[in-house]
């Protein structure tokens, strides 16, 4: 970096060093530096310089087996563009209900208008979620049904897979086939002992159709996804060491598909997830 590039940094640090005011200019600059790194990233856009058919509401109501509420979360985006944030104006609002209960203003953790969410009591079987955004006292309703709740029924415990071994069978509570998806969570080792995490990597999976809410994770796909995963956590280098031993949760996720209203962007999605999990250990040393 040259000595140009290095002057703001310096700077930043010189009023965030000083007392007093220079402490709060310097927080403040630091603040709204890091405030751009983000946007930059997240390419923000002002919602008031939109119309309403160009904002895709994309939200995902989520609910995991033993949970009494549903998770909503999600925030606004731009037509088709998935790495567009919509910022609201003070005149918007997001708001979300679940079996006709009244509304809740969804809450922005982040204090920057990036993402929403909201937590609602659930009781019955299929719950009916929706969310609301609401411009200029007009209201525009996304609805999603959830899909039924279910349980893991096999495996048991904390199964070992092994690279060289046999695929580990799974049965859902579900009675359909193939309307699952899994991915793992977890921890893992490298080969030259380095370490990584991993959260949310998809596991292809194969479904039985002999048994109701039967599948099966098969050692070399699993393999595949967990050295993917590891590559990507260091640069997407080939030379990156293969995984050698993995604690995992496996995470087994039914999704169904909800409706968007018809004035805002036809890209806008509201899903409705249930999922189960187990606990799983891989072990890819000879």
């Amino acid at each position: 970096m040259t000595a140009l590039g290095l002057m703001p940094l310096a700077l930043l640090g010189a009023l965030a060093g000083c007392g007093g005011v220079g402490s709060d200019v310097g927080n403040d600059i630091g603040q709204a530096v890091g405030d751009g790194v983000v946007c930059g990233v997240r390419n923000c856009t002002e919602s008031s310089t939109l119309n309403l058919d160009e904002i895709s509401p994309r939200f995902t109501a989520s609910q995991a087996a033993g949970d009494s509420a549903v998770q909503v979360r999600g925030n606004l985006g731009k037509s088709a563009n998935l790495l567009t944030t919509v910022l609201m104006a003070p005149n918007e609002r997001l708001s979300a209900s679940i079996d006709g209960s009244p509304e809740v203003t969804m809450d922005n953790p982040d204090g920057k208008r990036y993402d929403y969410t909201a937590q609602l009591p659930a009781a019955s079987a299929l719950p009916v979620v929706q969310v609301v955004f609401t411009r200029a006292g007009v209201r525009h309703v996304s609805q999603v049904t959830m899909p039924p709740a279910f349980t893991v029924l096999q495996p048991m415990g904390t199964p070992l897979m092994t690279r060289g071994g046999l695929a580990l069978p799974v049965r859902l509570s579900l009675a359909t086939v193939g309307t699952a998806s899994a991915t793992a969570v977890g921890s893992c080792t490298r080969a030259d002992g380095s370490r990584f995490t991993t959260t949310g990597t998809a596991l292809g999976v194969r479904a039985d159709g002999v048994v109701g809410g039967g599948y099966r994770l098969e050692p070399a796909t699993v393999d595949d996804a967990l050295n993917a995963a590891s590559r990507s956590q260091n640069n997407d280098d080939p030379r990156t060491s293969a995984v050698a031993r993995c604690d995992l949760t496996i995470v087994w996720t039914s999704t169904a598909l909800g409706s968007t209203p018809a004035t805002m962007n036809r890209h806008g999605v509201l899903r409705g997830e249930r999922s189960a999990s187990h606990l799983l250990s891989y072990d890819a040393r000879p």
